[in-house]
């Protein structure tokens, strides 16, 4: 792995040769890993690997000319010749009459626990025993329960950034990892999929936890029961919500899209628009937060961006080409395709706040509902419109205050801004993904069909 000072430097000599080539503005990002990484099958390890490499963005512009190169080489030599090959690529490209600079230096903020030296010192054979490890405790953590697959690993990284406007910025991080999903037989065949994962920026991984959490919904998922179409309350836990979420309100607040008009709240910032529990936040600088860095793709300080409170449309994301033209400021949302070189707008670890009350004293209250800790399809959804229809899976049928059983091939149904509006009650323990941080909420009148 590439050290961030040497990085830094090939950044530099990348910026000094584009401007001697000819151009008006120079960029480059230069990203280095160290990952390990072992896959479980069936409940056996079915691969470790290790993967070592650099990547090199360059993205320059001879007036309002844009050209990029990427290079996985970290020399001198490499990196001038991808110089040349964007340079060439901007001579022959099309003017962009909206491209108005590269981001200017701004401060960072500074960030702990984004670094652990155990993790930079893990070797493969402790990556192994770890999945061991994890194989073993799901194998005895529910009678009939199967690993399917899952694994674990450990990443290490450096990156570097700069500019021809003076940005310039390094960090370094690391991450660990665990990952399961179980089943089990039943009489009439097997129960869906369960999946839990962990993530940490050191090696203090729920192991215990993430299995219990398994075994406890592969328990619940032996029994099965039909449930009943119609307008109920639902509560979704963070995996169900995250990527509804991510297809349906999230597009509608990228700068981009709104910029495009291809967002149905483009001009709504400063109204209502979900249930007024509902505060959504982008933090990128939560403080070992998986996603959590000091710099964007593009050198831009992370933030931490309200986007709703309360119910109210504060905000949304933004990166530099979008801001500059909208006549706004970046948030720090940068993310690049490194080696397209493309830039688009991209959330980092979006917060919802906590409510009162523990899920289960939700739960008590609700005469029939359902609980849907995970969805399928939720790719097919209309991020214009926010139009969707999901499949819960796994869904569970909610009956006098308790969870009975799961239902299969529940489908969920309607309008991401409709859902926003039902929201009755946020739980109050948040529960960390990787991009997302945040508790259940519950849900009334969603558009439920069931078999019955």
């Amino acid at each position: 792995m590439v050290k961030e000072k040497e990085l830094l430097g090939l950044c530099s000599y990348i910026i000094s040769t584009g401007l001697k080539a000819g151009a008006t503005a120079v960029e480059a990002l230069a990203q280095s890993q160290n990952e390990l990484e072992t896959d479980i099958e069936l409940s056996e390890i079915s691969s470790v690997n290790q993967k070592i490499g650099t990547e090199i963005a360059i993205r320059l512009y001879i007036g309002k000319r844009m050209g990029s190169a990427f290079t996985n080489i970290p020399t001198k030599d490499s990196v001038r010749d991808a110089v040349g090959l964007a340079i060439s690529a901007a001579k022959v490209t099309t003017e962009d009459a909206d491209w108005i600079s590269l981001p200017q230096p701004q401060a960072y903020t500074t960030i702990e626990g984004l670094w652990d030296d155990g993790i930079a010192k893990t070797n493969p054979s402790e990556v192994v025993d770890l999945t061991g490890k994890l194989i073993s405790k799901a194998a005895t953590s529910e009678p009939g329960l199967v690993l399917i697959r899952g694994g674990s690993g450990t990443s290490s990284h450096t990156s570097a950034y700069t500019n021809s406007n003076g940005v310039s910025c390094s960090e370094r991080g690391t991450t660990s990892y665990l990952v399961e999903a179980a089943m089990a037989q039943t009489e009439s065949g097997a129960t869906p999929l369960v999946v839990e994962y962990d993530v940490r920026r050191d090696l203090s991984l729920d192991m215990e936890g993430m299995v219990k959490r398994v075994a406890d919904w592969v328990r619940i998922c032996k029994t099965k029961v039909n449930g009943r179409s119609g307008k109920h309350t639902v509560i979704f836990h963070p995996q169900a919500y995250a990527p509804l979420f991510g297809y349906t309100l999230i597009p509608s607040i990228r700068g981009d899209n709104v910029a495009r008009g291809k967002s149905k709240i483009a001009d709504k910032i400063g109204d209502t628009i979900s249930s007024e529990l509902l505060t959504l936040v982008d933090n990128g600088i939560i403080p070992g937060g998986a996603a959590t860095s000091k710099a964007d793709d593009e050198g831009v300080p992370r933030q931490k961006t309200s986007i709703i409170e309360k119910g109210i449309l504060r905000s949304f994301l933004w990166d530099t080409y979008w801001a500059n033209k909208m006549g706004v400021k970046s948030t720090g949302n940068a993310r690049r395709n490194m080696r397209q070189g493309l830039v688009d707008i991209s959330p980092t670890t979006l917060v919802i706040d906590s409510g009162a009350r523990e899920i289960e004293e939700a739960i008590t209250e609700i005469d029939h509902g359902y609980y849907i800790l995970n969805v399928q399809g939720a790719h097919s959804s209309n991020p214009e419109s926010g139009d969707f229809s999901i499949v819960g899976n796994p869904a569970f049928l909610i009956e006098n205050g308790k969870i009975i059983g799961a239902v299969d091939g529940l489908m969920v149904s309607g309008n991401i801004y409709e859902v926003l509006n039902n929201i009755v009650e946020i739980a109050k323990k948040p529960i960390k993904l990787f991009s997302w941080i945040g508790p259940e909420f519950v849900a009334k009148n969603i558009d439920i069909t069931a078999k019955e």
